[in-house]
């Protein structure tokens, strides 16, 4: 897709942009890393210090220090050795990524920022987790469609038993994006789009929904359709929009659909995380870098122009 032409008209509009407005807030920003890179290098040059004064038997030190002060010092100084690093990444994103996003529209960002649990089960497409955490996470509007989408992780949980003693063990389940969008279509019902399992399909259950039969034998292929109003769920899955639907695939295979209260939700399962824009080590001011990230965005809010959501009528 990096090879098509309305992917590189974009292209050239945002390298405009990335001149204009990009360019000068990672000049900022890597005059903070340096700062930051400073501040580890002399942290990490003490714990080197105090290693070897501990190791050369007190040759170094005036006084005997107990291991259990040493011990001490020594955690505290890794986690010191650790916020320089940590702070810089975390400002960075929340520096940076809000102003990637400014070019399609007006959006805020958040690192970690809670989603809405009980809407998310709601929505029926989204596996089951004990756990469920986040990343980065945007909110504001893209061709006037209101659109919030964030990064996530589920996780499970399990009980590992050693020495006698049960400790809980957190195992990642599944990774993704979760992608919601104002509809222009007024509804009441809900209707799901899910992958086609296979042989699978008929141990499949999702509480009050049944199966809809829809006329479009490509489309069956790659998906099953449950909804809990068949005339509604006719109304919303035209040709046209399932033809839209199967676009959306082709980028995200992993990709599944909830309509319900005004609104879909997206949920795109992925295997990478998105949207690593620096690192600690070398210069944040990296074109190609950026770039990808760019690319990242502009896949997720092609989604919106793919079905049409930005339009009075969807069809």
């Amino acid at each position: 897709m990096q090879n098509n032409p309305e992917y590189l008209q974009e292209k050239e509009s945002f390298n405009a942009y990335y001149e204009t407005t990009v360019l000068p807030m990672l000049q900022k920003i890597e005059a903070r890393r340096k700062k930051y890179l400073l501040r580890f290098i002399l942290i990490g040059l003490f714990i080197i210090f105090w290693c070897i004064s501990l190791m050369s038997d007190g040759a170094l030190l005036k006084e005997n220090i107990s291991g259990d002060v040493a011990g001490v010092v020594f955690c505290f100084s890794i986690l010191a050795l650790c916020w320089p690093l940590l702070s810089y990444y975390k400002k960075s994103k929340e520096s940076l990524l809000p102003v990637l996003a400014g070019y399609f529209g007006q959006f805020s960002y958040a690192c970690r920022a809670p989603l809405n649990e009980t809407l998310l089960k709601q929505s029926k497409i989204m596996k089951k987790y004990d756990v469920l955490d986040t990343d980065d996470s945007f909110s504001g509007q893209y061709d006037g469609v209101g659109v919030n989408f964030a990064e996530y992780i589920l996780r499970d949980l399990k009980y590992e038993k050693k020495d006698g003693v049960k400790r809980p063990v957190y195992i990642k389940k599944a990774r993704g994006i979760i992608f919601i969008a104002q509809m222009n279509k007024n509804f009441s019902s809900q209707t799901i789009v899910v992958k086609d399992k296979g042989w699978l399909n008929k141990f499949a259950h999702y509480k009050n929904l049944q199966k809809a039969g829809l006329e479009s034998p490509e489309f069956e292929k790659q998906f099953e359709v449950y909804t809990d109003n068949q005339i509604e769920a006719r109304y919303l899955l035209t040709v046209v929009m399932l033809n839209y639907m199967l676009e959306v695939k082709k980028t995200f295979p992993n990709v599944e659909f909830s309509f319900f209260d005004k609104n879909v939700f997206i949920n795109i399962e992925l295997k990478k995380n998105l949207f690593e824009i620096s690192s600690f080590f070398t210069s944040i001011i990296n074109k190609k870098r950026i770039e990808k990230s760019f690319y990242e965005l502009y896949l997720l809010f092609s989604i919106i122009k793919i079905l049409r959501l930005d339009k009075k009528t969807l069809f």
